[in-house]
């Protein structure tokens, strides 16, 4: 057993060995995380700036900051730390964090600075000290083991890259930095004056108490404001997202091509994200009719009642003409609202209790973060300068425009994934079967866990939608939390359809196709989403939608409970031995259990 030889200040974390392939880290509250030792740990700031994330190898472990005392650490300090022979400079460690929140840059913090428009909100980002967090840009942990493996997500010019899937031809490349960007939406001084009298912190904070005692009793006499489960910081945490949302990115009303395949009279063009108040999701909604517009936690259709009876308007949020300011900066975006925004009661009991449909492009918030040319992984522009546009099915790259993103493990967030996953969003087209044009493919002999939002207590049903029938796709063993449910599932020809696919009009009335729709949900099965149709078409009737596609399927995995206050995770572990399997994810659905039997088909 070789020793650690450890030179640190009296407040930094102790880093001892304690077996010969393992490396154990002390924080300074005792709690101890074991890592394996295969490559020189790398520590870098979290997403939230409030954890730290230890790299080693293929595994990350995180441990909080207050944890986690580098102080006596300066710039050019000579002290190491010897594992296993390999020395690591300290003060290394120390710049990498100092790399990632770069003060002198013009990050989010201080672009809502110079805003006088929403000083209220920016006070209380200094009170709970999460304007540091929106400081956050790059991550100085992700490297290349050299210049052939690292290649250029702007470039897209090494033939060897053209990655044979299905039918299909996808380029794909990786970013070259990985970044951090956040969307924060906030309500104006005037407006917070002129609906509620707030004109000053204090007076956000009694709001802020008002909203959230009711719903965390048990934390209403924290008064760190730091600390997360305080009120005014769960206030202004709620108001923030961990990825870039531009007004048309959002959702898949891009502006363009993409809503018109859309039914927007039977359901409004939705997304559900994370924000950074922990275990929270917040909706975001484009309907079209005359409130169209994008609105923050919105329920209904169009600007009526939905299928059940419920309308909620939520919160708009203004076009980018109504934007006076730049709004814009190194690693995000702000967006004004004309109303406060919260996790409360009306959020979690009514807007909540829906069936939440997630695109599988949006889990992740590396997703949708600004690469190095610009563009997200989500909706990336194709070679020939258009979205969405005709992709080719050519093995020769220059013939086909289609340009997908791929993630390297421990680089998205909200995966894990072993090192014989390949996993890449993949941006298709208008003329491809895939719920709103763009997919999440996993290729080789993948294993992955997928975290699912933290959603109100309940019982709950998860499904995934997906296009079968391909030779290639595989059999999968599906997990929710570690447990595996049902057998194997194979997604190969022959090989899901065990029900006897029928389109609705080959059943004929109503009746007889909510009793098919029943009897192969009961095997474990459901048609696919009827608000959209694929292959280019404009939304006609259901006729059209992927509803009558027999290809496209949706699996229903198993119903489990969720508290609120814990992390769920769906595994998808393939189990044939071959690189070649694959799965395409369009998207990934949540619906209590009380609904499921009046549930509408779109």
């Amino acid at each position: 057993m070789k020793r650690i030889l450890l030179l640190m200040a009296a407040h930094m974390v102790c880093l001892f060995m304690c077996a010969q392939s393992q490396l154990v880290v002390t924080a300074t509250n005792g709690s101890q995380t074991k890592i394996g030792l295969d490559k020189k740990p790398v520590v870098t700031f979290g997403l939230y700036g409030d954890k730290v994330k230890i790299f080693y190898g293929n595994t990350v472990k995180e441990l909080d900051v207050k944890d986690l005392k580098i102080n006596g650490v300066e710039a050019g300090s000579k002290e190491m730390v010897i594992v296993d022979g390999v020395m690591i400079p300290l003060a290394g460690i120390k710049s990498i964090i100092q790399k990632s929140y770069e003060a002198d840059a013009h990050h989010l913090a201080n672009a809502i600075a110079e805003d006088p428009k929403v000083s209220i909100y920016y006070a209380a980002l200094q009170a709970t000290h999460m304007d540091d967090s929106l400081k956050h840009y790059l991550d100085a942990s992700y490297t290349w083991a050299n210049d052939q493996d690292r290649i250029d997500s702007c470039t897209w010019t090494n033939r060897a890259l053209c990655m044979p899937v299905a039918v299909e031809y996808d380029n794909v490349a990786y970013p070259e930095q990985r970044y951090f960007n956040f969307t924060a939406f906030l309500v104006p001084d005037d407006i917070l004056k002129e609906k509620y009298g707030i004109t000053s912190l204090d007076d956000l904070r009694q709001k802020a108490h008002e909203l959230y005692d009711p719903m965390y009793p048990e934390y209403a006499n924290v008064t760190d404001e730091t600390d997360r489960r305080n009120a005014l910081n769960r206030f202004i945490s709620y108001h923030v997202l961990d990825r870039y949302g531009d007004y048309y990115d959002l959702t898949a009303m891009d502006n363009g091509i993409l809503p018109l395949s859309f039914n927007r009279r039977k359901s409004d063009i939705t997304d559900w994200y994370e924000t950074l108040m922990p275990r929270s999701i917040m909706k975001l909604s484009f309907p079209s009719g005359p409130q169209e517009g994008l609105y923050v936690n919105r329920r209904g259709v169009q600007s009526e009642p939905d299928a059940q009876g419920v309308f909620v308007r939520g919160a708009k949020v203004s076009t980018p003409e109504e934007m006076t300011v730049n709004h814009t900066c190194l690693n995000g975006i702000y967006h004004y609202i004309d109303d406060i925004v919260a996790y409360d009661q009306t959020m979690q009991q009514v807007v909540c209790y829906d069936r939440i449909r997630l695109d599988a492009t949006a889990i992740s918030p590396d997703f949708m973060t600004k690469l190095t040319d610009g563009q997200m992984a989500r909706g990336h522009f194709m070679g020939n300068g258009e979205r969405y546009g005709q992709s080719s099915n050519s093995a020769y790259p220059p013939n086909n425009p289609t340009r997908c993103v791929a993630f390297k493990p421990g680089y998205a967030r909200n995966f894990e994934y072993n090192v014989s996953t390949h996993m890449h969003v993949r941006n298709r087209s208008m003329w491809f079967w895939s719920y709103s044009a763009d997919e999440l493919l996993l290729k080789g002999q993948f294993d992955v866990n997928i975290k699912l939002p933290s959603l109100p207590a309940g019982t709950y049903e998860l499904r995934l939608q997906t296009c079968a029938g391909f030779d290639s796709r595989g059999v999968i063993q599906m997990y929710i939390d570690e447990q595996p449910w049902g057998v194997p599932v194979d997604f190969r020809p022959g090989g899901y359809d065990l029900f006897g696919w029928q389109s609705d009009g080959s059943l004929g009335d109503e009746e007889s196709i909510a009793a098919f729709d029943k009897s192969i949900h009961n095997l474990g099965w459901m048609k696919g989403a009827a608000n959209f149709t694929p292959l280019g078409n404009t939304y006609s009737d259901e006729s059209s939608s992927m509803r009558n596609l027999a290809n496209v399927i949706r699996k229903v995995i198993g119903t489990f409970i969720m508290d609120g206050q814990s992390d769920h995770y769906l595994r998808l572990r393939q189990m044939l031995q071959t690189t070649s399997a694959e799965i395409p994810i369009h998207f990934i659905e949540l619906i209590p259990v009380p609904l499921i039997e009046t549930e509408d088909i779109y």
